[in-house]
């Protein structure tokens, strides 16, 4: 899914030129016009040739008129149902800094309206496991995780370990990366804390927000979050009732870092091509990833 952030829309002008994007929610498409066609480049600097529009086709086209509620029930609507059915989800932010990503995914708390996907996705799966329960019968525990990706050695820090009174156990730096042969890389070590409401659920997240870096921008632009809602369900066995399928799925809620440029070479952020290439590479099933 796309989100628009630029305020150059049709029907808006900025110094007297047409907008060189067009957005059609309808059809979830997004159409690049090139500049020289959009009166930015006077006729004595304009090409022989404009090069034809480009077309863009997504999952869904938010535009910078759409609340921060309409990108949220867009975007977790059919996740939120696949999780509930037992398949993981994942939903990732990822764009430019200070564009609005890291509000999207998180929002404000002044009111409904303003609350980010995050905090929505908690409030609306709760209830949807509540409409679950009383509709089937079905048991279900909720456990929360959070992980922080900082620092151009992209260190992993739990960021629910001082909540879960982990105080006296191993440091917070423990949450490391491990090689399976069967499912590939697997996070370990993290703190997963029971969370039997949405508003103990919310109070994780919180605490999370509260304990990731608080460095220089330079960092906060390398650092990724990882909040994950790990959803368990329990079958239930019934004389004449077909039981439900137990076993576990999570549902992955990601803030990226954005793709600022460093000032540092050797610390460039994930490219947008490079994420691009992972993804393809998840969907195709492959082990090993084209990326650190």
């Amino acid at each position: 899914m796309l989100r628009i952030c630029s305020p150059i829309i049709p029907g808006q002008t900025e110094q007297g030129g047409r907008s060189f994007l067009t957005i059609d929610p309808r059809r979830k498409q997004v159409t690049v016009h090139d500049p020289a066609a959009s009166g930015y480049i006077t006729s004595s600097n304009r090409r022989a040739a404009v090069a034809a529009p480009k077309m863009f086709a997504f999952d869904g086209v938010f535009s910078p008129d759409d609340s921060l509620s309409e990108v949220c029930s867009g975007s977790l609507s059919e996740i939120l149902q696949s999780v509930i059915g037992g398949a993981d989800g994942c939903l990732f932010s990822y764009g430019h800094s200070k564009l609005g990503k890291s509000f999207t995914m998180i929002g404000k708390d002044h009111s409904p309206q303003t609350l980010g996907v995050i905090p929505c996705a908690i409030s609306w799966l709760f209830k949807l496991i509540s409409e679950q329960k009383e509709s089937t019968g079905a048991r279900f525990s909720v456990r929360v995780s959070a992980v922080e990706v900082s620092g151009t050695q992209e260190n992993l820090k739990d960021l629910l370990f001082d909540v879960g009174g982990g105080g006296e156990g191993p440091p917070s730096n423990a949450v490391y990366l491990r090689e399976d042969p069967i499912c590939g890389t697997q996070l370990e070590n993290q703190s997963e804390l029971r969370a039997p409401t949405a508003d103990r659920a919310a109070f994780y997240f919180d605490a999370a927000l509260a304990a990731t870096s608080k460095n220089a921008e330079e960092d906060g632009r390398s650092s990724h979050l990882l909040f994950t809602l790990h959803v368990y369900q329990y079958r239930i066995e019934k004389a004449n009732r077909a039981g439900l399928p137990g076993g576990i799925s999570r549902l992955h809620l990601i803030d990226l870092g954005s793709t600022a440029k460093s000032k540092d070479p050797s610390n460039a952020s994930l490219s947008l091509s490079a994420l691009g290439n992972v993804i393809m590479a998840l969907l195709n099933g492959q082990r090993h990833l084209p990326h650190r």
